[in-house]
C-alpha cells in the first residue's frame, strides 16, 4: 500500500524523528472558571506554537499530545515507542482491515498504552523465552466477530516466529491471538475483539 510505503521511507530516512520528534509534555483538560473551556498546559502549547510555525496544524499537534503521541506517530496511526521499551518496533495500521469475511475501508487506531501493560507483556515474554517487539491499544468504531487487521511493523522478515497475545482484563492474563500471515514489514492478525495486543517474538521452534 502506498501510505506503508510511504511510512516506511520516512522511517528509515530519519525524517519522522526530524519533522516529529517525541515531547515528554503532555496536555492537561480542566475548566475555566467562566467558560468551562479546555486548557492546555503551556508546554503543550509552546509545541503546538512551533509545530504550526513549521506548517503542522496546531489542531494536530494537541490531538497528538491528548494521545501522549508524537506529531509523527498520530498522523501515522502508529506506536514507535512503548513506554518501558528500549527499542521497539513501530507498529501501524493502515486501513482495509477485513471485518467478518468482507474487505472494507475501516481503519484500526493503534494507540499507545500504559506503562503497566508493557510490564506484563514483558513478564508474558520472558515466560515463552521471548522478546517484546511493542505493545499498542486497538480500537475502531465497527462491531465485529471476527477482523483481519494488517499491522505494518518495518523490519519484520517471513522468517520470524512472532505470536502475538491480547491482554484479557477480567482475569489480568494474556490470550494467545491468531496471526494469519508474516511477511516483510507486515504481521497479520485475526481479531475477535479490541483491545491491547503484544507482539512477541519467541525463538523458533
Amino acid at each position: 500500500m502506498d501510505s506503508y510505503k510511504g511510512y516506511k521511507e520516512a522511517l528509515e530516512s530519519g525524517l519522522l524523528d526530524e519533522l516529529y520528534p517525541s515531547s515528554s509534555s503532555s496536555s492537561d483538560s480542566g475548566s475555566s472558571g467562566s467558560g468551562g473551556e479546555e486548557q492546555y498546559d503551556r508546554g503543550s502549547e509552546a509545541v503546538a506554537l512551533a509545530a504550526e510555525a513549521s506548517g503542522i496544524p496546531m489542531a494536530t499537534s494537541i490531538a497528538a499530545s491528548e494521545e501522549n503521541k508524537s506529531v509523527g506517530e498520530y498522523m501515522n496511526n502508529a506506536v514507535v515507542a512503548a513506554p518501558g521499551l528500549d527499542r521497539a518496533v513501530p507498529v501501524s495500521q493502515g486501513g482495509n482491515v477485513v471485518i467478518n469475511g468482507e474487505p472494507s475501508n475501516q481503519t484500526f487506531s493503534v494507540l499507545k498504552v500504559l506503562s503497566g501493560h508493557t510490564d506484563s507483556a514483558k513478564a508474558q515474554a520472558a515466560s515463552l523465552g521471548g522478546t517484546v517487539l511493542n505493545v499498542a491499544r486497538i480500537d475502531a468504531s465497527v462491531y465485529f466477530d471476527t477482523a483481519t487487521v494488517n499491522f505494518y511493523m518495518p523490519g519484520v522478515t517471513a522468517g520470524q516466529n512472532i505470536q502475538v497475545y491480547q491482554y484479557d482484563y477480567t482475569n489480568g492474563q494474556w490470550t494467545s491471538v491468531a496471526v494469519a500471515e508474516i511477511r516483510e514489514d507486515h504481521v497479520v492478525v485475526d481479531m475477535t475483539s479490541l483491545g491491547v495486543l503484544a507482539f512477541i517474538e519467541v525463538p523458533a521452534e
